[in-house]
């Protein structure tokens, strides 16, 4: 394999672990090949850079769980009052855990316990031996070839992630995996195909610290009769069941489901910037991907950090509480309360824009016939008020539609990823404008807003949607088209009630607006790079906190304060399109 600019070192290994058998239309192919060969490095080689606080959803857990199931004499409620008492890292493992990520993994422990312990006793009074935690997970490593195959590799190692178990005997094999909130229901055949070769004839294999010489002989264990693989969710201890097979099934599995998504990954060309950008090796080597230095001039932070991906839904929410940024965006932790009824709205509204943009030929919304509350429900669980409002928002959008009478040659992207490389900040910008467009050789930037409420005649549309700022600056330096004088920036502020939407353009080409552009990331953003601790900020936000459950100052806030009508509809962003 012709290794790509800015990485070097040795091909001769790919690793594949389950996670490379998902598809993923939004990952670069670059990254993903070159992320299975992990003897690449970057060139010049990028530094180890702790982050000031664990950023692993699940690494805590997995230490308290070691406590419970290797460690003699270590009940539940004793691992429990370690994390209570812990300041800093988790008996000594990472980065320090915020006191919320703590407390969620005692509540996560809990669940876990629970769930494991009544599993294995419906597992025993099936007929089934118990199993036992295994402290290694498998591993199946193929022999080592003097002559390398067609994709350049000597070796193949494939591994699992979670929690194994195995029986005394080794006829049955267990993996549990977790997830943040519920269960899964299923995971992709590819992935399910991967865990179950590996969770048949893999050893249990301590991780490699050195990769000088390859290890000559394949990793070849006796096979158990059974595996079984299970999700549990971590918010409420719901397990789903999502695999049981014997040998034979896992392998013709592994074969049918999960080779060729291995190889799609391992042969991938093409490069496509976004996500992917934030852990490529080859970032430094790729033209593909927009650099844009000194987008809006800040400074890099005083302690060091390994790059990260910053998008305007990030720079809002750190602005109103840092620990809802770093539980909710880096750790992903969810209570199951849901979403507001605004946001719920909002996604309804867009779920049915989106659609609608889609379709080819390009079509303008002037004459569409507005879906009825049935409808409307289903783009989006909402209460039958909501799904009015939502209907009364669409009708208002179709005097607005930016594609009413637009020609059909004209290029129209829909939920669109523009991406670019601040190089001194070692940071990806991330962002997905609702709809972008072209009109006469002049692109446009459209982004849609729901709310109950009139915009405010003396705020900055800048300041008070920072999607607008960002994509002002991304614009001028044109990671969107090549001359930001031809181009634009509009807000679609939808109400319901007849005229009372309101369709704001914003000129990217004007020196002011690109100013107080800068002036808005400049002052959310500079925060967020330099902030350490992410402690909280409590306010009308804690109502609707999705970690709440977990953050002291957030639960006290809200039993000091009731919910207003104004906590009950606020601006209705939504966060996946950020």
């Amino acid at each position: 394999m012709q290794l790509p600019a800015g990485v070097t070192g040795h091909d001769w290994l790919i690793k594949a672990s389950p996670r490379m058998a998902r598809a993923d239309e939004a990952a670069c192919p670059t990254h993903r090949r070159i992320a299975m060969r992990p003897l690449l490095v970057a060139d010049p080689v990028v530094p180890f850079r702790p982050s000031p606080r664990e950023e692993f959803g699940f690494g805590p857990l997995f230490t308290a769980l070691d406590l419970w199931e290797h460690e003699e004499d270590w009940t539940i409620e004793q691992v429990r009052e370690e994390l209570r008492n812990t300041r800093g890292p988790f008996r000594g493992w990472g980065a320090p855990v915020h006191p919320a990520h703590l407390a969620w993994t005692a509540h996560a422990l809990e669940h876990y316990a629970r769930a494991r312990t009544r599993e294995q006793a419906e597992a025993v009074a099936a007929g089934l031996p118990p199993t036992r935690p295994m402290r290694l997970t498998p591993t199946w490593r193929t022999a080592f070839e003097r002559v390398p195959d067609q994709l350049g590799a000597h070796q193949y190692e494939h591994t699992v992630w979670g929690r194994v178990y195995a029986s005394a005997d080794g006829s049955v094999r267990d993996l549990w995996l977790p997830s943040m909130a519920r269960a899964k229901k299923s995971r992709p055949d590819a992935e399910l195909g991967a865990v179950a070769q590996v969770m048949t004839y893999g050893v249990p294999t301590p991780r490699r610290k050195a990769w000088k010489q390859p290890p000559r002989e394949p990793t070849v264990g006796r096979e158990p009769r059974l595996v079984r693989v299970f999700d549990i969710g971590c918010a409420d201890g719901s397990v789903e069941p999502l695999l049981s097979v014997g040998p034979a099934e896992a392998q013709r599995r592994f074969a049918d489901d999960a080779v060729p998504a291995f190889l799609t990954a391992a042969t991938g060309t093409g490069t496509q910037p976004g996500e992917s950008c934030v852990d490529c090796k080859a970032i430094a080597g790729c033209t593909e991907v927009k650099r844009t230095p000194r987008l809006w001039g800040g400074r890099p932070p005083a302690a060091a950090r390994k790059r990260r991906s910053v998008s305007a839904w990030d720079l809002r929410l750190h602005a109103k509480c840092p620990a809802q940024y770093h539980l909710l965006r880096r750790l992903h932790l969810d209570d199951l309360s849901g979403e507001n009824r605004g946001a719920r709205r909002g996604r309804a509204v867009d779920s049915w824009l989106d659609a609608c943009h889609a379709e080819r030929p390009v079509r303008g919304c002037r004459d569409r016939e507005i879906p009825d509350l049935a409808a409307i429900r289903a783009w989006a669980p909402m209460d039958e008020a909501s799904a009015r409002e939502a209907r009364g928002m669409l009708a208002e959008h179709r005097l607005l539609c930016p594609l009413n009478g637009l020609n059909a040659t004209e290029q129209v992207l829909v939920q669109h990823r523009v991406s670019a490389y601040v190089p001194e900040l070692d940071v990806v910008v991330l962002a997905v404008p609702d709809l972008v467009y072209t009109h006469r050789g002049r692109w446009i930037w459209h982004e849609t807003k729901t709310s109950a409420r009139p915009l405010w005649e003396g705020e900055s549309l800048l300041r008070t949607f920072p999607q607008l700022a960002l994509g002002i600056l991304l614009f001028h330096a044109k990671a969107l088209g090549d001359d930001p004088r031809r181009s634009w920036v509009e807000l679609e502020h939808l109400r319901e009630g007849h005229g009372q939407s309101r369709l704001e353009p914003i000129d990217p080409g004007r020196a002011e607006n690109v100013e107080e552009a800068r002036a808005v990331i400049a002052d959310l953003a500079q925060p967020l790079l330099d902030d350490t601790t992410y402690d909280p900020t409590p306010g009308r936000h804690c109502h609707d906190c999705q970690a709440r459950t977990w953050c002291r100052p957030g639960t006290a806030y809200v039993t000091d304060h009731s919910r207003t009508e104004a906590d009950d509809q606020p601006q209705g962003d939504v966060p996946a399109h950020d």
